[in-house]
């Protein structure tokens, strides 16, 4: 339900009476649903990590989610979800519900090999340093450009040609989920999770959830998790916080882009007295005026979309804070 139509936190809270869900794309929501004590969280997860990972699983084991510091000064690192196969193989599991201001591309190659470095045991020899998997879940668009939900990174030569296995990152884009809800039959498993994900809490997507479900054990033991999780009062507070702090930070963002326009403005119409006066004549002053003006406002308008497309809002998040319409918005984050 849309957090706009509750007044108190109170209010918020109260949704765990009547049925609704929480929503998994929250972190601590996230986190809950496959690490709370229970048959149906571990075969969730289970059913996860084979589907994310493309191989089998034949048992696992949380781990600690508190990366070792190495040295004095080296940057930390905190795992969302960490696990352990039976085989050495290790997997880190995140979700990134909202878009953040750095490269998360960067990030995620730092954590893969933090995650590598972690699970191989000192004096060992390179061959047998463990295979491990970055598996983040996206609820912004990291790569507007690619079309595609799911998106495996591996250490290649330009030519295709495999480094080693060792390093495996896996981004889970949920914004794309909309082209592949109603294909469930012909989507991979991990397709099939990323819709889950997204719409599980939608009262109005509940149609494909049964479906999905009803097709997928691993599928109906998430939803049963996801059931017992979301009678959980210190968890709906910490989604109500959550919210609150994201509204807080878009707030903010749009302050400083509206700060951003009115600075663009004033700097255009600078320029345009400047030009006027040079040309000496009353028309050339108007016409200045405009033209800086326009010229102002339209760069102004560019470096919001482009500032905006990379920190991974949608077309119409960033044509609503812009003035621009989705067209628009397009032609210029086509660019970036």
């Amino acid at each position: 339900m849309d957090f706009k139509n509750f007044r108190t936190e109170e209010e918020y809270i109260s949704q765990m009476h009547s049925g609704a869900l929480l929503n998994p794309r929250i972190d601590s929501t996230f986190k809950a649903l496959f690490t709370s004590p229970t048959k149906e969280a571990h075969d969730a997860l289970h059913s996860f990590l084979e589907a994310a990972t493309e191989r089998k699983i034949r048992t696992f084991a949380l781990t600690a989610t508190e990366a070792p510091m190495e040295f004095v000064g080296q940057r930390g690192v905190s795992y969302d979800i960490a696990c352990e196969f039976e085989d050495g193989f290790s997997a880190d599991i995140e979700m990134q519900a909202f878009a953040q201001k750095y490269d998360y591309g960067k990030r995620a190659e730092y954590q893969v090999a933090r995650l590598e470095t972690t699970y191989l045991k000192k004096g060992s020899r390179w061959e047998s340093a463990p295979v491990v998997y970055q598996i983040t879940v996206l609820d912004f668009a990291y790569d507007p450009k690619n079309k595609d939900v799911v998106s495996r990174y591996a250490m290649r030569t330009k030519d295709g040609r495999e480094l080693s296995n060792s390093l495996n990152v896996v981004f889970i884009d949920l914004t794309k989920v909309t082209g592949i809800e109603d294909r469930l039959e012909e989507n991979t498993k991990i397709e099939n999770w990323a819709v889950f994900l997204k719409d599980a809490d939608n009262p109005d997507k509940q149609g494909i959830i049964k479906t999905l479900t009803d097709k997928e054990e691993g599928l109906m033991q998430a939803q049963k998790s996801l059931s017992s999780i979301s009678s959980d009062r210190d968890l709906w507070f910490a989604q109500y916080r959550q919210e609150i702090a994201e509204i807080d930070r878009i707030s903010n963002m749009h302050a400083m882009m509206q700060d951003g326009l009115e600075k663009g403005k004033a700097e255009g119409l600078a320029l345009g007295k400047a030009e006027g006066l040079a040309l000496g004549r009353a028309e050339g002053r108007a016409e200045g005026r405009a033209e800086g003006r326009a010229e102002g406002k339209n760069e102004a308008k560019r470096e919001i979309v482009m500032n905006a497309v990379k920190m991974g809002l949608s077309l119409s998040q960033i044509a609503q804070i812009s003035g621009l319409n989705e067209d628009e918005v397009k032609e210029i984050a086509d660019k970036v």
